[in-house]
């Protein structure tokens, strides 16, 4: 009624009447107008949010109960769900963290018990020509016994070990001053599927350090017959860390760890710098103006188009244009050109596997080598048996 204007009286003066007709004469029990208007406004709070609503029968009733049960506990679990997926971020946070003290140490220690041997010898600089080197496909821990190839991961490190002794022969031939290592990915085997699995001779893990270490290795040799090395970095899809492709993030690759361990490992040689890169799965370098684009290549389903649809794509998102693409995944070589674009595609360093084989898709393993100069740009393409 004092809300509706029909009683035309201030809480002081209904304070008053309450008091005389409740509390009698005694004025030590008569209380304020707030110790009346505040328990009067929750009320009305309460009744207006319909908290007293009536029902027409107990079955309404309990009907509406376990509605409101219901949404509490919807509640609840969406609080559940966000502490979850909040912990898991943490948690991950943490694995990473201590997985990058692991490593740390682990290099750290190795870089005491076994140091890379490094022999600071010099040589006349030569900025007119530059060499690009691309590892790709070594798969190292798979094993294959076929009538076109035999591979495991001691065949892996002959090949390697060839690999730089043929390589240092050309790049002293050309008198090359600078050495940019391309890395196109799928450096181990991985475990992505049960045939992987088979052939494999170490576990995945073990894989990845192993290969690591190995190309650390060769990277620290040839920086023997040369004034400067710079390593880029592409990843593959044999060392995602989920099986599945479907439920895999094609980012979420063990492989990226590759490079991470080079740093440390070669920290302590000048003449060797490891770069990453600024663009994703994808690797932009500039060699005397000469403008490649490196990818590993499991993602291209149409290599004839990797040319156009990366200049495209540079072109668009970041105001660039390609003149080469390096890729891998295929183990074979193949070139194209299309409107000026040339697409390299490099062979593999283990050569035909099972798969390959079933499918009589033969092909020599080996790895390229590329020599540019100031001039007019590429100048002559070794791609390098291997078998």
């Amino acid at each position: 009624m004092k809300d509706s204007g029909q009683l035309d009286m201030s809480w002081d003066s209904l304070a008053n009447v309450i008091n005389k007709e409740f509390r009698g004469d005694d004025e030590s029990e008569y209380r304020t107008e707030a110790a009346y208007r505040k328990p009067y406004q929750q009320a009305k709070r309460y009744f207006e949010a319909n908290v007293f609503k009536t029902y027409a029968n107990e079955d309404s009733y309990f009907k509406e109960l376990q509605f409101q049960k219901d949404a509490v506990y919807k509640e609840k679990r969406k609080l559940y769900d966000q502490r979850r997926e909040y912990n898991k971020l943490l948690i991950s946070d943490a694995r990473a963290e201590h997985l990058c003290d692991e490593l740390i140490m682990s290099a750290n220690n190795l870089n005491k018990e076994k140091p890379l041997d490094f022999r600071e010898r010099w040589f006349k600089s030569n900025t007119h020509k530059q060499a690009v080197l691309c590892w790709a496909d070594w798969h190292y821990g798979m094993v294959t016994d076929n009538i076109w190839n035999k591979y495991n991961t001691d065949i892996c490190r002959k090949r390697v070990k060839n690999l730089v002794e043929i390589t240092k022969d050309f790049l002293t031939l050309n008198k090359i001053d600078t050495l940019t290592i391309i890395t196109l990915g799928d450096a181990a085997h991985g475990s992505i599927h049960t045939s992987c699995r088979v052939q494999a001779e170490e576990d995945t893990c073990d894989q990845l350090m192993h290969v690591s270490e190995l190309m650390a290795e060769a990277i620290n040799n040839l920086s023997s017959v040369v004034n400067h090395i710079n390593v880029y970095s592409c990843y593959g899809n044999h060392m995602r860390s989920i099986q599945s492709k479907n439920d895999s993030i094609h980012s979420d690759n063990m492989e990226k760890i590759i490079p991470w361990w080079l740093r440390q490992r070669l920290q302590n040689n000048p003449k060797v710098n490891i770069i990453e890169s600024e663009y994703k799965e994808f690797t932009r370098i500039n060699i005397l103006g000469t403008h490649i684009c490196a990818v590993h290549g499991d993602l291209e389903k149409d290599f004839k188009k990797i040319g156009t649809t990366i200049n495209t794509i540079f072109s668009k998102k970041f105001g660039e244009t390609i003149d080469y693409t390096i890729s891998a995944d295929k183990h074979h070589i193949e070139e194209f050109e299309q409107l000026g674009i040339k697409s390299v595609l490099v062979p593999s360093l283990c050569g035909t596997d099972d798969y390959a084989n079933n499918g009589r898709l033969y092909s020599e393993s080996g790895q390229t080598l590329i020599i540019f100069n100031d001039t007019y740009g590429r100048e002559s393409t070794y791609h390098i048996p291997l078998d």
